[in-house]
């Protein structure tokens, strides 16, 4: 019986990562980068950034995905920015490294900025199912083989942001490459593109002291369906801000963070009540540092991110 779980449940995690492939974050909003290249250089400071998040807490060899950023302004229009990213579910694990160049043109209507980004990245995959007790099945997908392979992939994107506004969009993974183990022929596990539609709206109240902020990101992996995240945060005196997302596959988050200085820390907590999982499991956690860096190269930028 036990070893029918275990199967089980290798088998669902098998299919989470040839499904999700990308590590999703709660606290998207504060760090656009892996997802939309043209975010970088898009402040007022330079943000380097630590992501963390362990999902479905109690479940043995859930998916765990780290995520550390950095990006800035290089001059008056050119920004430079990138990431490193590790993302572990038994048996995969994946490790990503970023990087990216945005240009910015400042629109003469009520300061808008438009800005274009790239980015280039190198994808270290690793499928080790030796680290799995399962049964023994006739099944071309199962070996008891470790696999790896590097490849590359690219994103683009573009964002027009203003001191109230923000709205971009984006594709990652458009070479669309693929894993493929030479021993199974039969299974290819392939990066589809995913495209990304992000937009927000911040908004000053009760004597300037609270700022209110909803947004929206709508996800689109090609042949899965779209997942469309809302969002909406309040902020205290800039530097406290609590707030509740829902997605429409069936989750529902709560997030707080405050600041310090010139660092910022914050906390998601997410829980899935649909499907089969919302039984096994005590929710997603997330942590993230954020620490912003003076810059030189700031003087077309508007405040949007300065809460």
């Amino acid at each position: 019986m036990i070893r029918l779980l275990l199967f089980c449940f290798f088998v669902l995690f098998c299919f989470f990562v040839s499904a999700q492939q990308e590590p999703i974050f709660s606290h998207y909003y504060n760090n656009e980068i892996i997802f939309n290249p043209a975010t970088s250089g898009s402040k007022k400071y330079n943000q380097l950034t630590i992501n963390t998040r362990q999902q479905w807490a109690g479940f043995e060899g859930a998916p765990l995905s780290t995520n550390i950023s950095f990006h800035g302004a290089v001059n008056n229009r050119s920004a430079l920015g990138g990431y490193i990213m590790y993302d572990k579910a038994d048996p995969a694990l994946r490790a990503d490294l970023s990087l990216s160049y945005a240009y910015h043109v400042p629109l003469d209507y009520d300061n808008f900025n438009l800005s274009f980004g790239i980015s280039s990245k190198l994808i270290y995959y690793n499928l080790d199912y030796t680290e799995l007790e399962i049964p023994v099945l006739n099944d071309n997908t199962i070996s008891n083989k470790t696999y790896t392979k590097t490849s590359p992939e690219a994103s683009a994107g573009v964002l027009l942001y203003s001191r109230n506004l923000r709205l971009g969009y984006s594709s990652i993974n458009i070479l669309q490459n693929s894993f493929k183990e030479s021993a199974n022929p039969n299974y290819e596990n392939i990066l589809y593109r995913n495209h990304f539609i992000i937009g927000a709206y911040k908004f000053a109240a009760i004597n300037n002291d609270w700022q209110f902020e909803p947004s929206f990101l709508y996800r689109k992996q090609e042949l899965n369906t779209a997942v469309t995240t809302l969002s909406f945060r309040a902020f205290y005196l800039k530097d406290t801000w609590g707030g509740v997302s829902f997605k429409n596959d069936g989750n529902i988050g709560f997030n707080l963070g405050f600041g310090s200085g010139n660092i910022h820390f914050a906390y998601a907590y997410d829980y899935t009540f649909r499907g089969d999982i919302a039984s096994y499991n005590f929710g997603s956690h997330e942590l993230m540092i954020e620490v912003r860096l003076s810059s030189a190269n700031s003087e077309r930028h508007i405040s949007f991110w300065e809460y």
